[in-house]
């Protein structure tokens, strides 16, 4: 049985454990606090299983550069891991399927084979969950134009005044989505989107949020960019690919409402209405290097498709790019998106904390500040290969998504909070130092009236009426040192300039008085 198109559904999120709320950012998403619950279909799998993945990972190893590894690759036991990767057991010893039931414009029912299940959790408190699809059963374009259409979307995007999901569900949402042959209660990876209220906000749908569960139960998944996975889809088709080699054809082809609809996963009328701003969207995001070939690729926000013929070479090779070294260079730009939008909701979140306890919020600051810079250094890469292809299609992607704008003001804004924390720690230097200063200056008159008494021997003197002066003495220190901690802590300047001078007064006088009785 032929191969139709293969279909990779990417889901970005974030995760938080409520154990580690309210900790610093480093401690909160260090990823070896992740444990796999007992009994869990999920597996650790650092390395691949079998003879064709291992020889897939070298060659994906080899594409990249060596310093972007960190975090494309599950090191294993590492003190300090950037990614975490695990794999569904049951996909590799039985048949899965990932099924689509359809009631917009027509009744369909999609039911395509499960190749894989995998999610990778990373240390900036995100996570991507990936399902590989195949197709063997619908051979049309229109077919695969709708798979892609409705078995991305996670929750309805809008709901119909009176009729709720229902009417969601005449254009833009599937009727359900089923995932079989898991372990577990079926009712877990089921959705037919029936329970969603007006009230649920950015809730993934169920099959989404048990599999991440039964991954780590104490982990809450949230949606990062909106109610869709993105899209990744390869179709063959002789047809199209011969319009696509042919030079008379191409250009009517490459401006058309079905490569319009196809890039931008619109299953039926083009989402563009405007035939010049079309034409301006297809040109900036079609990928025409392999064009008389009978290939090519579109790259969008929320889309990374190809075609080709149905020969052997893009069957065996071109699909294997695809779905090896495509999908990890598609995973590390919605890394960097879903990183960003997690750091600046940091942000805003320290922003808003009371600075009763300045230092440990300063101490939060600084250790997110170097999570941020870790993140910098370490997931946000300008270049990860040598490859024409892969730096070409790497930096449409990284337009498309808008992360160097993204990253630059991420970058203001942690500069901001870092200045902020300073500020907070100049702040409790200072108090400190008045402290000291308050502490100081409760000593400095007595041991002023001390060392001038003992070194001067005044009290010595026999003639002196020692009687009178050390209860003077002690009562000028005592209350020399009330004078000067209350004056150190009033705000008030004309009270403090009355006191500077009443302790002038009583100082002076401590010194002079002894020599009235020599």
């Amino acid at each position: 049985m032929a191969l139709h198109s293969y279909h990779i559904f990417l889901f970005p999120f974030q995760w938080e454990k409520e154990k580690y709320k309210g900790k610093p950012f480093n401690e909160r998403f260090d990823l070896n606090n992740i444990n796999i619950q007992t009994g869990s279909m999920w597996e650790n799998m650092p390395f691949p299983k079998g003879e064709q993945y291992e020889t897939e990972l070298y060659n994906e190893k080899n594409f990249f550069y060596k310093f972007v590894h960190k975090v494309l690759y599950d090191a294993g036991k590492t003190d300090d891991p950037i990614i975490k990767h695990f794999e569904r057991k049951e996909a590799y010893s039985q048949e899965l399927t990932y099924e689509i039931g359809i009631t917009a414009n027509r009744e369909n029912t999609y039911v395509l084979k499960i190749k894989s299940i995998g999610i990778d959790l990373f240390s900036t408190g995100t996570g991507i969950l990936i399902f590989y699809l195949e197709n063997y059963q619908y051979p049309n374009l229109d077919d695969v134009k709708r798979i892609n259409q409705f078995g991305r979307r996670i929750f309805p995007p809008y709901m119909v005044t009176g009729e709720g999901v229902s009417g969601t569900k005449r254009g833009e949402l599937a009727d359900y989505i089923k995932i079989t042959g898991l372990f577990g209660e079926p009712s877990s990876y089921f959705e037919d989107f029936s329970h969603f209220k007006t009230t649920d906000n950015w809730k993934p749908a169920r099959f989404i949020d048990s599999l991440i569960k039964d991954l780590d139960d104490t982990i809450e998944p949230e949606p990062v960019v909106d109610d869709r996975m993105f899209t990744m889809c390869w179709f063959f088709s002789d047809k199209m690919a011969g319009k696509i080699k042919d030079e008379t054809q191409y250009p009517d082809f490459v401006s058309s409402n079905n490569w319009h609809e196809y890039l931008f996963v619109d299953s039926s009328d083009s989402s563009c209405q405007n035939k010049q701003m079309q034409q301006k969207l297809l040109e900036e995001h079609t990928y025409a290097r392999w064009q008389k070939y009978g290939t090519l690729y579109g790259v969008t926000r929320y889309s990374f498709i190809a075609v080709s013929d149905e020969e052997g070479f893009a069957r065996n090779v071109l699909l294997t790019y695809f779905r090896t070294i495509y999908v990890r260079m598609v995973e590390l730009v919605l890394v960097q998106q879903s990183s960003t939008l997690k750091f600046s909701a940091e942000i805003n979140m320290l922003s808003t904390l009371s600075d009763h306890n300045s230092q440990r919020l300063a101490d939060n600051i600084g250790k997110f500040y170097q999570s941020y810079i870790r993140f910098v250094n370490q997931v946000y890469y300008r270049n990860i290969t040598t490859q024409e292809q892969g730096i070409e299609l790497y930096d449409m992607l990284q337009e498309s998504l808008f992360m160097n704008d993204q990253v630059k003001d991420l970058g203001d804004e942690i500069g901001d909070l870092h200045n902020y924390a300073t500020l907070l720690d100049e702040k409790k230097q200072s108090k400190n130092l008045g402290i000291l200063t308050i502490i100081g200056g409760l000593f400095i008159a007595p041991s002023l009236i001390a060392s001038y008494y003992g070194m001067n021997n005044v009290l010595q003197n026999k003639n002196h009426n020692i009687n009178f002066s050390l209860p003077w003495v002690f009562c000028s220190i005592i209350v020399l040192s009330g004078l000067i901690l209350w004056t150190t802590t009033t705000h008030k300047r004309n009270i403090r300039i009355c006191l500077y001078v009443l302790i002038s007064i009583i100082l002076v006088s401590t010194l002079i008085l002894p020599f009235f009785y020599l």
